[in-house]
Order: structure tokens, then sequence, then C-alpha cells
């Protein structure tokens, strides 16, 4: 074997080892970018989760009543329908308490007359 043989079987192993680190390389980018994609996709079903939390506990379509759904089509902005009540409790009960707005039931403003609890609410409109 002479110098030219050498060099020559020496220079494709060199190749090859590049090949083979760029293989890697393109592997490692590929499970990154799966990585990247899952994170996303974890990300986007917690904010879905959350936003229908939110619109149900407003009585609102996921939308809040954007003109182009075709669930409401436009007409599911908060109050659209009855709002679930431990939602509202849990996201709209603690801004409302910031407010002064309180939901539970309070003293009464007259002998005859008391402020309607939730429940009572429900009830009402429920026999109307």
């Amino acid at each position: 074997m002479d110098a030219r043989q050498i060099a020559a079987g020496m220079t494709m192993l060199a190749n090859e080892d590049v090949a083979v680190q760029a293989g890697r390389l393109r592997g490692e980018r590929r499970r990154r970018i799966r990585q990247a994609r899952h994170h996303l996709d974890a990300t986007y079903e917690s904010i879905a989760e959350r936003n229908a939390a939110l619109a149900a506990a407003c009585g609102a379509c996921t939308c809040f009543g954007a003109p182009d759904c075709l669930d409401c089509g436009g007409e599911g902005k908060p109050g659209w329908q009855r709002p679930d009540e431990s939602l509202f409790r849990q996201y709209v009960a603690p801004v409302l308490e910031q407010l002064g707005v309180h939901l539970e039931d309070e003293a009464p403003h007259h002998a005859s007359l008391r402020a309607l609890s939730w429940a009572d609410a429900s009830a009402q409109s429920a026999s109307l």
C-alpha cells in the first residue's frame, strides 16, 4: 500500500465520519422539531380547554361571538346561553368580588325582600 492509497483511505474514512455526523445532526434536528411540535400541540390543547371553560363560565360560544363562527353565527357573545354555575364561580366571581359585587345571599334590603342567590335565580328561571 502506497501513500496515495493510504491518503485515499483516510479521506474515505473522514467522509464517512462526516456523513455519519451529518446523519446524527439531521436525526437530532428531527427529534427537536418533534419535541417542539409536541410542546406546541400540548400548549394549544391547554389553551383551547381553558378558552372553552371560560366561554362556558360566561355563557358564550368558544368563539365569543366571532362573526364567521359556524357554531353560533356570531351570536355567541357572553350571555348567549346560561353560564355554567361552577365555572362562573371559578372564573368570573373572583373578578366580581374585586369589583365589590358579591354573589352570595346578602342581608335583606327589606323585610319581605332578600337578594337572590344563584340557585334561587336558577329555580325561578326554570319555573318560568
